[in-house]
C-alpha cells in the first residue's frame, strides 16, 4: 500500500475500510507496515497495527518493521511497534537486530527505547559486531553511552579480535574511548 509509504493517512484509512489486504507485500517482501515505519509515518503505522498488520513479518533481507524504524531513527514508530509486542531479538540473516540498526546509525532515541524494552545488548552479527562495537566504530557517542549505562559488555570481540575500544581509538572517537 503506497498510501502508508507516502504518509497518506486518510487514503490508508479508506483502503483498509474497503478491505485492502493488510498483509500484502511487494516483490521484496515489504509490507505497508514496513513502508510506514521506514518513512517514520507513525499514524499510518498505528492504523495498520490496529487493522491487524503482522508486526514481525520480514522482508526479503530479513528486516522487520521495527528494524526499518530503528534504521531510520523513527522513535515513535519503534515505540508503537514495541507496544504491539514486536520481537526485539529477531535477527536478519547477517545477524543484525533492531538495536544494532539503531546504534550503527547513531539513533540514540531508538536505542534508548529498545534498551528500556530490555533488548539483548550482547547480540552479535555473524561477524561478531555488537551494538556497542558498531556505535564506537561509527563514532556514535550517545548510543555508546546509553549501551554502557545499561551494562553492555566492553570486552566483546569481533571474529578478528577487535573490541569497541579498539574501533573507537582507531576512528579518533575520543568520547567513546573515555567512557571505557
Amino acid at each position: 500500500m503506497l498510501a502508508a509509504s507516502f504518509n497518506h493517512e486518510q487514503r490508508l484509512h479508506e483502503l483498509l475500510k474497503a478491505g485492502a489486504a493488510v498483509y500484502a507485500a511487494d516483490k521484496l517482501g515489504w509490507t505497508a507496515l514496513m513502508q510506514a515505519c521506514d518513512g517514520g509515518h507513525e499514524q499510518c503505522a498505528l492504523e495498520l497495527l490496529k487493522a491487524g498488520a503482522a508486526v514481525d513479518e520480514v522482508d526479503s533481507s530479513g528486516v522487520t518493521a521495527l528494524m526499518h524504524a530503528c534504521d531510520g531513527g523513527h522513535e515513535q514508530c519503534a515505540r508503537a511497534l514495541l507496544e504491539a509486542k514486536a520481537d526485539l531479538e529477531k535477527q536478519t540473516a547477517k545477524g543484525s537486530t533492531a538495536l544494532i540498526f539503531a546504534c550503527q546509525n547513531g539513533h540514540e532515541q531508538c536505542a534508548r527505547a529498545l534498551i528500556e524494552a530490555k533488548a539483548d545488548l550482547e547480540k552479535q552479527t555473524k561477524i561478531g559486531n555488537t551494538a556497542l562495537i558498531l556505535a564506537c566504530q561509527n563514532g556514535h557517542e550517545q548510543c555508546a553511552l546509553e549501551l554502557l549505562k545499561a551494562g553492555a559488555a566492553v570486552d566483546a570481540t569481533k571474529e578478528d579480535g577487535w573490541t569497541a575500544l579498539m574501533f573507537a581509538a582507531q576512528g579518533g572517537h575520543e568520547q567513546c574511548v573515555l567512557w571505557h
